[in-house]
Order: C-alpha cells, then sequence, then structure tokens
C-alpha cells in the first residue's frame, strides 16, 4: 500500500504541490483564444445579464434538490432533441446560475454527483455530472462567471448524439469496426442536434462536435489537434473522461476512483492539455471524491469532501463499520478533525460494498 500511495504522488508531483494555505489560483492560469470560427457570442446569457445577482446560499440539504433540477431540466433538453423540438435558452441560465453559486462556496455539489454513483446512471445524469465537473475546472483556470456557464451549457449538451446510438451497440462489450465507426459519428449528430435548438445555439454546436477530439489527434470525428480544438471542449472532454471511467459499462467494471486519478495523470501531454489536467488533479484531490478508503480502525467509508489545507484528511462518510456491516444510515467523519484517525488504504474496490 505506501509502494501505491508513493507512486501516486511520484506521478502528480509536477501537478500538485503541497499546499501550506489555500490559494485563489490554484492551477496554472491560461486562456488560449477559441479559433475565430468559435467565437463564444454567449447569446444566451446577455438575455439574463452578468451572473452576479443575488442568488441565495444553499444550504447543505439544499444540494441534493437543486442536482435533481438540474438532471430534470437536462432530460427536457433530451427529450426536445428527440423530438426536434426548439429550446427557449433563458430557462436554462438560472438553475446553471445556482449551480455555479454553489461550487463556489464549496464541494458539496461535485458530492452530490458522487453519492449519485450507486445508482444507474441516465444519459442526462451523465451530462449534468459531466458538466459540474467541467465548470469546476471552470472555476480552477480562473474563468469568468458568464464563461463557466457557457462552459456549462456546452457540458449539459455534449452527448446528444447518443441518443442515435442503437441500444446493442451501447451494451457491446466489444465494438466491430461498424459498431466503432458509427459510435464516433455520434459528436456530429450531437451538433445537428444542438443546431436544430435555435440560432443563439450554433455556437454550442460548434464546440460539442469536438468534445471527443484529443490533443494528439487521436480522438473524433476529425482528428483536430491541440490548438484546432476549442479550449471548452478540452475542458468538457477531460470531465468526459473522468466520469466515464468512474463508472462501470458494459465492456468494463468500474475501477477505484485512486486508480482513475492515476491513469488520468499518465494521459497529460498526449490526450490532455497538462494545465487542465492539473486543475482536475487538484479539485479531486489526493484521495478522489467518490474513492473508497480503508481507515485504520478498519472502517471503510467514501471521501465525500477534500481539504485544500490538509489534503490527505479529507471527510469521510462511513459505509462499513470494522465487521464489514452495512451502516445504515451512514456517518461522517472530517479526518481534520480527529488526529487519531487517517487513512491506510486509498484504494478500495467498489466490490467490498456487495460482498
Amino acid at each position: 500500500m505506501v509502494l501505491r500511495m508513493s507512486q501516486l504522488l511520484r506521478s502528480s508531483k509536477e501537478l500538485q504541490r503541497k499546499e501550506v494555505a489555500p490559494r485563489p489560483l490554484r492551477a496554472e492560469r491560461r486562456h488560449s483564444p477559441p479559433p475565430a470560427t468559435l467565437a463564444t457570442p454567449l447569446l444566451l446569457l446577455d438575455t439574463e445579464g452578468q451572473a452576479e445577482g443575488e442568488i441565495a446560499n444553499q444550504s447543505l440539504n439544499q444540494v441534493a434538490p437543486l442536482y435533481q433540477r438540474l438532471v430534470q431540466m437536462t432530460e427536457r433538453i433530451f427529450a426536445a432533441a428527440v423530438q426536434g423540438k426548439q429550446l427557449e435558452g433563458t430557462s436554462l441560465v438560472k438553475p446553471l446560475k445556482e449551480a455555479l453559486r454553489q461550487l463556489q462556496q464549496g464541494e458539496a455539489l461535485l458530492t452530490e454527483t458522487v453519492r449519485q454513483r450507486n445508482s444507474e446512471c441516465t444519459l442526462p445524469q451523465r451530462a449534468v455530472n459531466t458538466a459540474l465537473l467541467s465548470m469546476r475546472m471552470g472555476l480552477e483556470i480562473e474563468y469568468d462567471e458568464r464563461r463557466v456557464l457557457s462552459l456549462g451549457l456546452c457540458a449539459l449538451m455534449h452527448d446528444l448524439g447518443m441518443l442515435r446510438v442503437p441500444a446493442e451497440v451501447l451494451g457491446a462489450r466489444h465494438f466491430t469496426p461498424a459498431q466503432r465507426e458509427l459510435l464516433q459519428r455520434h459528436p456530429l449528430e450531437s451538433q445537428r442536434m444542438v443546431q436544430a435548438f435555435g440560432k443563439n445555439f450554433a455556437w454550442i454546436g460548434k464546440i460539442v462536435v469536438q468534445v471527443h477530439e484529443r490533443s494528439d489527434g487521436t480522438g473524433y470525428p476529425a482528428g483536430l489537434k491541440g490548438e484546432e480544438i476549442h479550449e471548452f471542449a478540452r475542458i468538457i472532454g477531460l470531465a468526459d473522461t473522468y466520469e466515464a471511467m468512474v463508472h462501470p459499462r458494459p465492456d468494463r467494471e468500474v475501477r477505484a476512483v485512486y486508480q482513475v486519478v492515476k491513469e488520468i495523470i499518465d494521459l497529460r501531454n498526449t490526450l490532455f492539455d497538462r494545465h487542465l489536467v492539473k486543475a482536475l488533479i487538484h479539485i479531486v484531490s489526493i484521495f478522489p471524491l467518490g474513492s473508497l478508503v480503508k481507515l485504520n480502525n478498519d472502517e471503510i467509508g467514501r471521501v465525500v469532501g477534500t481539504s485544500r489545507l490538509h489534503p490527505t484528511r479529507p471527510t469521510v462518510e462511513i459505509l462499513l463499520d470494522a465487521r464489514r456491516r452495512r451502516l445504515n444510515p451512514p456517518r461522517q467523519i472530517v479526518l481534520e478533525e480527529e488526529p487519531m484517525v487517517y487513512i491506510v488504504d486509498p484504494a478500495i474496490e467498489e466490490s467490498i460494498l456487495y460482498k
């Protein structure tokens, strides 16, 4: 276990330094200008004004209802895409503003996405999870609020084209060449569906079609490289990859989040931008949100909150006691406040919950 921990720390050495105090800027600030053909007019946001209006702070018990409102709104977006209907853009902005406020206050909304991982994840729910992580990454690299909201809108719609992929392809454990080609065309369908929402959404269509492109040119559908890919698409692509890797799929079992983070680190400078990987690691921390860990008292819990001041002392929701009996309801422990309790194994497999 000491070896596993040291390997991750070595892998992330250049991405995450030990912090002695919270920093307002936690990742390399970089705002590469989008290509001229992909200018972001933010027409939907102009009708609502700046994102700095008064929005009441959400208490923790209001986070789950907010998350559900976002899922329901995204379900309506997906339904409109299937029916070929236009969308009224301003109705999408207010829930995203509430989400932005919550993300600015803390990690409670991201924690809610973690809590939902045990249930069957629908396409709209996946889109919401990806949007929230994308928006949080936008804040991490110091996007202004209007760009964060625009990023969230794009992320909500980035995988609409998956609605056109037959169920037998989505459920396949191994893809035939024809199935893989069909799957890799879905970003073009996403673009077409988004553009059908109306002229105010045309700029979003030009971004969602690039979400599955990769910096080294191995992505699809056009094999774009590096700066050819809009930065919004690069952010959403990384968030979407992380989200996909921490959920089970027909062709693979769910992986420990700890291992997912290590894989993401290994992909820096190839599939994903280094500064975006750094931003993601700062968000999910050494012990990633959602990962199962074992404490020195033999209890098993899930990381539901991180600490920037003490990254090795996250908040853990205890799921199994020392005798592997499930706790109902779970209880939370803030390791910052419990000096005698600490994590001894950060890579507990999900299967332990179902034995």
